[in-house]
Order: structure tokens, then C-alpha cells, then sequence
């Protein structure tokens, strides 16, 4: 009976490393593919769509974390968020905070648009954003992050759009004020009906880029390199801050111009365009 017994709990035993190691050639199977697993049942874990960028800790000793839903900043309209903690890691939810991008060209320094965080209670992050209205190689990117009146500095690597894209562009009015045009991130195309949306910022000073939502945006699509267009777009219209949301047809892959007028009280007053490339 001893022998029964003993032979029996080796094959348990025998069983259970059998499915230990199972478990953990899964693992590692998966996570070449790049999908993090449960290191026991083998089964898929959450992962978040947030990207940590970098951190700092203000002289009040919060912690403040930068995240971008991309590991890169690329020139345009770039939403950011943040997790904001104090010395003992708890989440502080209720705090006063505000974006400062600044550009240093050497010779002269500017701003950039912005849209101030605010708290969201669903994601538990602080959301806002960033129009970065040149790439880095042009100068060098800082975003100053201030929480309660005590600043946290990041230093941002802004890139160039891809090659045959332009998802930014500063013009010069009729009216003889400056604009900012950019398209809004996130934006997935796929043939056919595409929801678009525009923003668009008076550059006002060097520091000063006011939303502008009193504007008349006629859009029309050209495939550049095949010399067409395409039917049934809606041009955006305002919804107030600054955007204008619209629909776009594409009606093939390929390069696309959203050539973008912008009328004030009846006249053109700005010929922009954005650059896709899908």
C-alpha cells in the first residue's frame, strides 16, 4: 500500500511541474509575440495604451509622470497625460496644473498652442495637449508641467512627420493675422467614410495661440498623385474650441491632400492643406 502511495503522489507531483512548465513555455511563446500573459494560467494580462515618457519630481516632492498614447512625439497635435502622486504614492486628483511648451531656437524663444489637463475620472489621468508646431531639429523642445505652482521640466524630442505627410501648418491671413492648422490625433484611415477632425489657433505672440471657432472650413480631398478627388465629403464645422469636425471620403489607399480654405465674414482669408498618407 506505502508503495501504492508513493508512486501516486510522484505522478501528482510529476503532473503539476508538467503543467508548471507548460504554463511558462506559453509564456514565453506569447511574449515573443509580444502579448504579456499570466505567468500560471498562460492566459493574456491587460496592458495599457499609455505610454510612460518621463517623470519629474517638483520642489513640493509630487511626482509627475508624462505619458503619451505613442513611445514618439511627432510634430502636430499630440495629446498628453499625467499621473500626478505625492511622496507616499498615493494619486492627487485635485490639483491645479498647466502646460508651458517652449521652443528654443537659439535666438528667439516661443510657445506653442495648448488645451490645459484636466482630471478624468475614467482614465484617472490629468488629459491635455500639445500643437508641437516644429520638430526638434530645428531647436530643442521643453514642456513644463507646473501642479500647484511648483514645476516638473520635460524635455521633448519632437520628430518630422513621415515622409508625404503634413499633419501641421502656420499661415499667414489676409486679414493680417498668423494661423495654426492641424489635424487631430488620433486618426486610423481606411477606405471609404473617415470622420476628420480640424483644430485651428490664431498665433497671436510668441506665447499667445488662442483657440479660433468662428471660422467657415470648406475642405476638398485631392489624390495628388493620381489627379482626383472624391464625392460626398462633409467640410468640418465648428463645435467650439478651436475644432471643426467633418467626414472624409477615401475612396482608394495612397496620398491624399485635405486642402483646407478658411472664410471669415464671406472671404478666404487662409489657403491651408493637411498631408495624409495611408
Amino acid at each position: 500500500m506505502e508503495l501504492i502511495r508513493y508512486f501516486k503522489i510522484k505522478k501528482m507531483k510529476n503532473i503539476f511541474l508538467l503543467s508548471l512548465m507548460s504554463a511558462f513555455l506559453f509564456t514565453s511563446c506569447n511574449k515573443e509575440n509580444g502579448i504579456p500573459v499570466d505567468p500560471i494560467t498562460g492566459e493574456p494580462t491587460p496592458t495599457t495604451e499609455y505610454k510612460l515618457l518621463k517623470k519629474d519630481t517638483t520642489d513640493n516632492d509630487l511626482i509627475v509622470e508624462l505619458y503619451s498614447k505613442t513611445e514618439t512625439i511627432e510634430m502636430g497635435y499630440i495629446p498628453l497625460y499625467l499621473k500626478i502622486r505625492d511622496i507616499s504614492g498615493s494619486a492627487v486628483e485635485n490639483a491645479l496644473v498647466l502646460f508651458m511648451p517652449m521652443m528654443d531656437m537659439g535666438m528667439m524663444q516661443h510657445s506653442s498652442p495648448v488645451e490645459q489637463p484636466v482630471f478624468n475620472s475614467d482614465s484617472d489621468y490629468y488629459e491635455g495637449m500639445v500643437v508641437f508646431t516644429m520638430a526638434s531639429s530645428m531647436g530643442s523642445w521643453n514642456l513644463t508641467v507646473n501642479v500647484n505652482g511648483e514645476d516638473a521640466s520635460f524635455t521633448i524630442n519632437v520628430l518630422e512627420n513621415p515622409t508625404g505627410t503634413k499633419y501641421v501648418g502656420s499661415y499667414n491671413g489676409t486679414d493680417g493675422e498668423k494661423y495654426i492648422v492641424s489635424i487631430v490625433r488620433p486618426f486610423e484611415w481606411s477606405v471609404g467614410m473617415n470622420d476628420v477632425s480640424i483644430m485651428v489657433h490664431k498665433n497671436q505672440s510668441m506665447m499667445s495661440f488662442p483657440a479660433v471657432s468662428d471660422l467657415i472650413i470648406a475642405m476638398d480631398p485631392q489624390m495628388t498623385s493620381m489627379g482626383h478627388g472624391s464625392p460626398n465629403n462633409v467640410s468640418p464645422v465648428s463645435v467650439g474650441n478651436g475644432y471643426y469636425d467633418g467626414q472624409v471620403n477615401y475612396t482608394m489607399t495612397g496620398d491624399w491632400r485635405l486642402n483646407l480654405d478658411l472664410i471669415k465674414a464671406g472671404d478666404t482669408i487662409v489657403n491651408s492643406y493637411i498631408d495624409i498618407l495611408f
